[in-house]
């Protein structure tokens, strides 16, 4: 039987220095100049230690998931800072222990589920090939568009994402998902797979996809969802929204309550859905006079949706709102599909026939730069964003009370589930 004492969680050691192993449960996060690794699994004087520690080091050792770590280090908590809850956003992820300047050598390899080994070899060649082809910071915004690998992007370039409202573009949602299903489906039908065949290789792919973005809460959240409407559609039946929403919460919440409260990024993907799903309805007949011009009024419509329902909590969290959102999304959205299919035909062509690889680069490079070019330039506008703090929480409780009264007075429609609103 385990032990159960206080000694045996890593939060009690916190405030000594102590000698601890354990193995990298998590993709490294690798920055320009330093890398944290996740490390659980943990030993201490040949005790087994519940909870997980957080350890910075340099980038000079090449530390991968699976990995077996010896570290020495004095041991910290997590603290708040500058409103921030660090410690609640580290204990979504089971961590309670931060170990800065330590002592770290590896002593043992091969750890840890083996899919995800294949999956995380798989996505550091894809993010190599992208790298091999495309210059900085083209590399790391085309890597967070395909698969959500945001680490890379500078600080500056994030800001302007913040202030412009279209930090979105580079977070993994139902419209990735949807593109990958496409694909899959597609190829299987290539090689005489029939559609409800079908079924079970794009759901396959949807769960390796999950897995290679990372599995943040919000492609988590995208994948259960699409795999909900695929079943659905598999079996004849028509997906509710509402029961899909709840469905891929109450999942998502059973393994890991923590992020109910605590991860952002959980619930904007979920506000966000809940306007496409409720609002736009109700944004269409508002600028139903407007000519359609390249989309222009659907783009409109569906980014004051998801701004009505995420406002509130992002006044709340981060005490910022960007005016400029509406006009950078409809500048920015159309393009992004294109720069997607471009960005998979470089990196595939790049792998097989690496010359057409580096001609495909070319365009591709183009199209990053006119995009980052625009965000960069309309993040430099008066008055793009500006702060509102502090913002109290019974303000943002009453926003969502005037928005749920307007949605009973004003909608009438049934929602069934389309997946491109995943």
């Amino acid at each position: 039987m385990p032990d159960q004492s206080v000694e045996s969680h890593i939060g009690f050691y916190n405030g000594r220095t102590v000698n601890v192993t354990g193995v990298v449960r998590e993709e490294p996060d690798v920055r320009v100049d330093h890398q944290r690794l996740t490390i659980g699994e943990l030993r201490i004087s040949g005790r087994d230690i519940s909870g997980r520690l957080l350890a910075t080091t340099n980038t000079l050792h090449d530390y991968q998931y699976g990995d077996m770590i010896s570290v020495r280090c004095a041991l910290e908590a997590p603290e708040r800072f500058d409103a921030f809850a660090y410690d609640r956003y580290l204990a979504r992820f089971h961590i309670y222990s931060l170990c800065r300047n330590g002592s770290l050598e590896r002593v043992g390899t091969g750890r840890g589920n083996v899919i995800m080994r294949v999956l995380l070899l798989a996505k550091q060649h894809f993010l190599d090939t992208i790298n091999a082809m495309l210059s900085e910071p083209h590399a790391s915004f085309l890597s967070a568009l395909l698969i959500g690998a945001r680490r890379g992007i500078p600080s500056t370039i994030t800001e302007a994402f913040n202030r412009t409202g279209t930090t979105h573009i580079v977070a993994i949602s139902g419209s990735n998902i949807t593109i990958i299903a496409a694909i899959i489906v597609r190829l299987v039908q290539l090689v005489g797979i029939g559609r409800r065949s079908a079924f079970w290789w794009v759901s396959i792919a949807i769960g390796a996809f999950v897995l290679f973005a990372g599995a943040t809460a919000s492609v988590v959240r995208a994948g259960i969802m699409a795999f909900v409407v695929l079943l659905a559609r598999q079996l004849g039946r028509p997906s509710r929204a509402l029961n899909v929403m709840v469905l891929a919460a109450t999942s998502m919440t059973v393994i890991n309550p923590l992020i109910l409260l605590y991860d952002a990024g959980f619930q904007l993907s979920f506000l966000a859905t809940i306007g496409l799903v409720y609002v736009n309805p109700l944004t269409d007949q508002l600028f139903a006079r407007l000519p359609n011009v390249f989309g222009i009024r659907d783009m409109l419509s569906t980014t004051l949706a998801a701004m009505a329902t995420t406002t509130p909590l992002i006044l709340y969290q981060f005490g910022r709102i960007s005016l400029i959102a509406p006009i950078a999304n409809i500048a920015v959205l159309p393009f992004i599909p294109l720069i997607m299919a471009f960005g998979f035909a470089m990196v595939f062509l790049a792998m097989l026939v690496p010359p057409l690889g580096v001609v495909v680069s070319w365009p591709t490079w183009l199209m990053l730069e006119g995009l980052l070019s625009a965000i960069v330039w309309m993040s430099h506008l008066p008055f793009a964003s500006f702060t509102i703090v502090p913002f109290h929480w019974s303000v943002m409780v009453g926003l969502y009370v005037v928005l749920w009264y307007v949605l009973r007075r004003f909608s009438r429609t049934k929602h069934t589930y389309d997946a491109q609103t995943i």
